[in-house]
C-alpha cells in the first residue's frame, strides 16, 4: 500500500512539474523579449521585494509589478531583460529567472520519474515493512 502511495505521489508531482514546464516553455518560445526599466522597489514583507517595471508592449508603455519576489532590491533605473506574453503584458518573467525555473522544473520531473520507477520495479511491499 505504501508503495502505491509513493508511486502515485511521484506521478502527481511529475505531472504538475510537466504542466509548469510547458507553461514556462510557452512563455519562453512564444513570448517577446524586451528591456524593462525598474521604476521602483518596495518591500511588502521583510526580505521580499516587489519591483515596478516599465516596458513597451505592442507600442504602448506598460508599468507592472513583478511577481518574482527577490530578497535584494534592484536599483531604480536598472535595465533588465524580460520575456513578455504576446497577448498579455501582465504575464512576464525575467530572462534569468525563467531559465532557472525551467531547469528546476526539469530536475523535479526527472527526480519524480526516478522515484516512480524505483518504487515500481525495485521495491516490494515486504521491504517497506
Amino acid at each position: 500500500m505504501v508503495r502505491i502511495l509513493v508511486i502515485a505521489a511521484g506521478a502527481i508531482i511529475a505531472l504538475a512539474g510537466l504542466v509548469y514546464l510547458i507553461k514556462l516553455m510557452i512563455l519562453r518560445f512564444g513570448g517577446v523579449r524586451t528591456m524593462a526599466e525598474v521604476v521602483s522597489a518596495r518591500e511588502p514583507k521583510q526580505g521580499y521585494y516587489v519591483h515596478k517595471l516599465r516596458f513597451e508592449h505592442k507600442g504602448k508603455i506598460v508599468e507592472k509589478d513583478d511577481s518574482t519576489g527577490y530578497s535584494q532590491p534592484f536599483s531604480v533605473g536598472e535595465q533588465l531583460e524580460i520575456i513578455c506574453s504576446k497577448s498579455n503584458p501582465d504575464k512576464f518573467e525575467y530572462v534569468g529567472a525563467l531559465k532557472k525555473n525551467m531547469i528546476i522544473a526539469t530536475v523535479m520531473i526527472v527526480m519524480s520519474i526516478l522515484i516512480v520507477l524505483r518504487f515500481m520495479f525495485a521495491v516490494t511491499d515486504d521491504e517497506l515493512m
